[in-house]
């Protein structure tokens, strides 16, 4: 399990924003390129799933994802703001990372109650 950046904060009063920065030495660039870094898709699914459970539970098994897009990529040291929603009814847990210069990924983690 890749370990969340040291620089990881919740938004005071805005449950399922957090802001974050990804230091230049995390794990999470080891092989995401030599000498052009970039955060992986998986990494950024992975980490939106992980912090949407801790603050939404979102109950069931993970089913898959929808309107995944990535637009632009996220280097190290880059300020970005992740912001989660759930929709319990759906079972949808919507994900979107923000950089300085706009949308950086995107995306709905489905989940469906366990049997």
């Amino acid at each position: 399990m890749m370990p969340f950046p040291g620089e990881l904060r919740a938004k005071a009063g805005d449950p399922g924003t957090f802001t974050l920065q990804v230091e230049e030495n995390h794990p999470a660039f080891d092989g995401h390129f030599p000498n052009e870094p970039i955060l992986s898709g998986l990494i950024q699914v992975d980490w939106a799933i992980r912090l949407g459970r801790e603050v939404f539970t979102c109950p069931g098994t993970f089913q898959g994802l929808e309107h995944l897009k990535f637009q632009a990529p996220i280097r190290p040291e880059e300020p970005l703001e992740l912001d989660l929603s759930w929709d319990g009814e759906a079972g949808h847990l919507a994900f979107r990372y923000s950089g300085r210069e706009g949308r950086k990924s995107q995306g709905i983690a489905v989940f469906r109650p366990a049997p």
